[in-house]
């Protein structure tokens, strides 16, 4: 049996937001049970694209202070990293834009950056993960345009480091082998503790180009799988329709099965969202999995550029696995030829200039 915790909160007011994290980790054994006095304890948000906060790309800072300030009581030394997509690149400007480089500043908690790996299992996680006494993953409540939703499980896919990502997109481009990895990602870098960020989240072509969505929701567990769980619930899935929870669940990472997972504070039921916007690529599911193989070509999603928004930043072409995008002054292309369609650079875009299009059958079967 599995527990995570869910409490409602409005606002990201601080003392609101405190108060709600405050009483769901409390709901969950109290942070006391996952830190002890001189422990060095990472922070673990979801820092996808230098946004403001009220786009709800990125953890909310009030969200990461209120952990932070939890680990400080319980006599903990609070430092916050991630390993965002373009390969960190970014990360000082994501620091900047997110608003949690003038939050650790007002708390005194230290910035990570992700720069040093160790391999394990054939896998770079960063040290500072790996060298941790305790880690808090703080995901952000998000759609997402390959594994339908991004939350706890897939957080912790921000510990792994430099060009690997890229080279997991090219090779293993369908979703069935994608999950495998992140996956395995999570079994090694497992947090002890999850604390969703789930007041605003967002619906649509998520994780970073779709709409801010009030969910009004805070929750915490140390069973990752069971949170995702209990999220597919509240966008109106069942929680095996999520690939990244099923896979996790059949390996026995995590609970799945909402008759094994005690959820206390707040009944789920008051967070089902109605009518919650899914990415457009989800009706894929609905096409059995041999038939969708046969169709391969005729059904298709593709990132498109619009050169008209696109900023020049180059972003996009640096995260491209397989560099199929070229940005100049005068043009920018997608060579579809070498596209694997993995959307990352529709994910780490932080001007919304990619977005995804459809072809003419995927429109006439999708409308």
């Amino acid at each position: 049996m599995a527990l995570v915790s869910l409490v409602r909160c409005d606002n990201y007011k601080t003392e609101d937001v405190l108060a709600a994290v405050r009483r769901a980790v409390d709901l969950v054994g109290g942070m006391g049970h996952y830190v002890r006095p001189g422990m060095n304890v990472l922070l673990k948000p979801n820092l996808l694209s230098a946004r403001a906060p009220e786009e709800a790309v990125d953890t909310h800072p009030e969200v990461v202070r209120a952990v932070g300030r939890l680990v400080k009581e319980s006599g903990g030394k609070v430092s916050i990293g991630d390993s965002p997509g373009g390969y960190g690149k970014n990360i000082d400007e994501i620091f900047e834009r997110s608003g949690m480089k003038r939050m650790a500043m007002e708390e005194g908690f230290e910035l990570l950056r992700f720069t040093t790996s160790r391999f394990i299992h054939g896998i770079p996680i960063a040290r500072h993960v790996l060298e941790c006494d305790s880690m808090i993953s703080i995901p952000k409540l998000k759609t997402h345009s390959i594994t339908v939703l991004t939350a706890a499980i897939k957080n912790t896919y921000g510990t792994v480091t430099g060009l690997y990502k890229a080279e997991c997109h090219s090779r293993s481009p369908r979703e069935e082998d994608f999950v495998k990895i992140i996956a395995k990602v999570y079994a090694i870098s497992t947090p002890q503790l999850n604390i969703l960020d789930g007041i605003v989240g967002m619906e649509g072509d998520g994780p970073a180009a779709g709409e801010p969505r009030a969910m009004n929701a805070v929750m915490a567990g140390d069973d990752a799988v069971a949170i995702d769980a209990c999220v597919a619930r509240m966008m109106g899935l069942s929680p095996l329709d999520v690939l990244t929870t099923k896979t996790a669940y059949e390996a026995g990472m995590g609970e799945a099965d909402p008759s094994r997972i005690e959820i206390a504070g707040d009944p789920l039921d008051g967070f089902i969202a109605g009518n919650f916007k899914l990415p457009q690529t989800t009706p894929l599911r609905v096409i059995p999995r041999p038939i969708l193989n046969k169709l391969g070509e005729l059904i298709r999603f593709n990132p498109h550029i619009d050169k008209r928004v696109c900023a020049r930043c180059n972003l996009c072409k640096i995260t491209c696995p397989v560099n199929a995008i070229e940005i100049e002054s005068d043009f920018c292309e997608i060579d579809y030829h070498r596209c694997v369609r993995c959307m990352c650079c529709h994910e780490v875009c932080p001007y919304k200039a990619i977005s995804i299009k459809r072809n003419m059958l995927t429109k006439m079967v999708w409308g």
